[in-house]
């Protein structure tokens, strides 16, 4: 019974805890999703190999150090004991001597070990700055990378007050949908009923009909479109169960209209500067092209790249520092050499790489200019949205006055019996379908001046 007890009390707490939780705000989403975002976890690990490959580019200011150990048993040492005769030594004088001819052994013969150890460290001294722009050149891509990251954020965000605007909006369609269904159910009613008592025309009933099909149509397609922007908010932040309820969000309508009245000549210029992060990522696209090349023209035909290399050998047939006499004998070398090394002629590879990277570096500058073109078309574009969207708010706004101005002229004249009960009907279905568009154009608004804000680098 106990147990029981403790169960109970842990769902209710537990229920608690659900119903007092906080909504997630726009910063709350926004702090997760930086945290939890899939192509931002991608960009950093981006980031990590770039850092990588400055760490190789500035490892070749560094000696390469070489070592290689061998250790052989020769069961037929190919060279054996080398041995003399006296007579050989002695000649007719040790004959003469009476001295018998014997052999005297000069050489054991091999051992059936050998061991061998080489040492080789080369320092690179002068390669006619290949070295150092390399290094250049990857401290450029890592500029770019974080760059990159940096504008993702800035998309990302701008694409997160999109979801949650759209969400907002997206509700309050629906709920206007769902009102003008129920008026569109009570006037289907009334014609059903005036056409059989023969006060209304079939088609009257029939219009009814149609316009409440089209209201569910709509319903559906926002439902769709709710559940799909739900769907990219989820995978924005890594919220898997994020539920409408589970946010709290209004746009910022003001601060949209104040978008929308910026100096945009002011905006224009924002777009194509330098501080713009793409405008940056492709300037930096060009230095990067620029050091490539000065890289290939490094390895022109007859510069030779110059190095030191010291060499530590050792060959014996006693394993060194750890059997006995290793050192009896004079087994080791030591070298110094400074080496010299150059392409004299390879088919004209090095001259197309040297051309190729020109061309890269003209097409760096092709890019930007393209980047620049495309900035400020998007950003003439969103203008349009903009003003298009306003000029609609305007009138929509005014409509919906004028139409409030007819429903209360309508439900005084149904007071006196000069209008039914399906005019009234109508006309709100007439001002939810206006309050409809007037939401449509203010997210349209909304869309826009987001654009120009991360366009113009607002962010």
């Amino acid at each position: 019974m106990a147990k029981k007890k403790y169960i109970l009390s842990l769902i209710i707490l537990l229920f608690s805890f659900s119903l007092f939780a906080e909504p997630y705000s726009y910063e709350d989403l926004l702090s997760i999703m930086n945290a939890n975002n899939l192509e931002l976890r991608n960009q950093d690990e981006v980031i990590k190999q770039a850092m990588l490959d400055v760490k190789d580019a500035k490892a070749n200011y560094s000696p390469t150090i070489d070592l290689t150990l061998s250790g052989t048993y020769m069961v037929n040492p190919p060279i054996d004991d080398i041995t003399i005769s006296t007579d050989d030594i002695l000649g007719s004088y040790g004959q003469n001597l009476g001295i018998p001819n014997s052999y005297v052994t000069v050489y054991d013969g091999m051992e059936n070990t050998l061991y061998m150890a080489s040492l080789n460290i080369t320092q690179p001294i002068f390669t006619w700055g290949k070295i150092t722009n390399a290094v250049k050149l990857y401290d450029k891509i890592v500029e770019v990378r974080q760059l990159e990251k940096e504008d993702k954020i800035n998309s990302l965000s701008v694409e997160l007050e999109g979801y949650l605007g759209g969400l907002y909006y997206a509700n309050e369609i629906l709920s206007n949908l769902e009102k003008a269904g129920k008026d569109a159910d009570k006037l289907i009613e009334i014609a059903e009923s005036g056409y059989e008592n023969g006060v209304m025309l079939l088609s009257d009933y029939n219009e009814a009909r149609l316009s409440k099909s089209e209201l569910d149509m709509a319903k559906t397609e926002v439902e769709v479109q709710i559940a799909s922007l739900l769907d990219s908010l989820r995978k924005a932040t890594g919220i898997a169960d994020l539920a409408f309820e589970d946010i709290s969000y209004t746009p910022d309508t003001e601060h949209y209209m104040e978008i929308a009245k910026m100096d945009r000549t002011d905006l224009r210029a924002r777009a194509v500067s330098s501080a713009n992060s793409n405008i940056r990522m492709a300037s930096l696209g060009i230095e990067a092209a620029e050091f490539g090349e000065k890289i290939a023209k490094g390895s022109i035909y007859g510069k030779p790249d110059i190095a030191l290399q010291a060499s530590l050998g050792y060959g014996g047939s006693r394993f060194p520092f750890i059997e006995s006499n290793w050192t009896r004998k004079d087994d080791y070398s030591l070298n110094f050499t400074i080496g010299l090394q150059t392409t004299l002629w390879d088919g004209g590879k090095v001259l197309n790489n040297i051309n190729r990277m020109k061309s890269q570096v003209e097409t760096s500058g092709i890019t930007l200019e393209n980047a620049k073109t495309e900035l400020s078309m998007a950003l003439e574009e969103n203008f349009r949205t903009i003003d298009l969207a306003i000029s609609r708010i305007d009138y929509y706004e005014t409509k919906a006055s004028v139409l409030n101005d007819e429903l209360t002229t309508l439900n005084s004249q149904k007071e006196l019996g000069y209008s039914s009960e399906s005019d009234i009907l109508q006309k709100n279905i007439e001002i939810c379908q206006n309050s409809i568009s007037l939401l449509q154009e203010r997210a349209n608004l909304m869309q826009g001046a987001l654009a120009v804000e991360y366009i113009a680098g607002l962010r």
